[in-house]
């Protein structure tokens, strides 16, 4: 036995997918040094430009229709960052203006001393992809902080979008609204145009999607 299986032997090191691990099938969290790993990535939208980055280094991944992209490496003998980037090509943004991508918005209404809301949005702008966090109360200033996030921000958030197919969310069964609160989902669709999500008009899973969204955008505040 120890002759067969001495060569799977060796130092362990780990994957950060940065959050995308869900997107990459047949991922797991650590390999073996020298390890042949392939993983597939399926979260494919029509024009929008990908690029796999192993740490700093760009990767070519092949292609094939039932897997998606094929990312293939050795692992190394050290922890690794694998991470996907990708570009709306349909976006096109005038130089030097800001265009709103994803905006989130959640407002506690109607209680006593607890109103409030919170907003977060994702601004694609000439320094790169912008997210402001506000928040507000009756009796305050609403405040409002800004940080340059990476491109993976929006990637992340239109993968939520595409799994929940909110483009179409119109042709959605509704099943009535929420009270208390008031959540709100904004987003810039490829013609340029913005599709709208509320809680005021709930279908089976927007709660969920709304829920994901403002995770990723949370993870970024820290």
């Amino acid at each position: 036995m120890l002759t067969l299986f001495g060569c799977q032997k060796g130092p362990i090191y780990r994957v950060d997918y940065g959050g995308q691990k869900e997107s990459f099938d047949n991922a797991r969290d650590a390999y073996r040094a020298g390890e042949q790993v392939e993983l597939y990535y399926r979260f494919i939208a029509t024009d929008t430009d990908y690029s796999f980055y192993l740490d700093d280094e760009q990767l070519n991944p092949s292609y094939a229709e039932d897997k998606g992209f094929i990312i293939r490496f050795t692992m190394p003998e050290h922890d690794v960052r694998l991470r996907c980037e990708s570009r709306n090509t349909m976006i096109e943004m005038p130089p030097e203006e800001e265009v709103m991508l994803v905006d989130y918005y959640h407002a506690i209404v109607a209680t006593v001393g607890g109103d409030q809301h919170d907003e977060l949005v994702l601004y694609r702008t000439a320094d790169g992809i912008r997210l402001d966090a506000y928040h507000g109360t009756p009796n305050t200033e609403e405040t409002c902080v800004s940080r340059i996030v990476p491109e993976e921000a929006v990637t992340r958030c239109y993968e939520v979008i595409d799994r929940y197919d909110w483009r179409h969310i119109q042709e959605q069964e509704t099943i009535g609204g929420m009270t208390g609160t008031v959540t709100v989902c904004k987003f810039r669709d490829n013609d340029g145009s913005y599709v709208r999500l509320s809680t005021e008009e709930m279908t089976d899973t927007m709660m969920d999607g709304m829920n994901e969204i403002a995770a990723i955008l949370q993870s970024y505040c820290s």
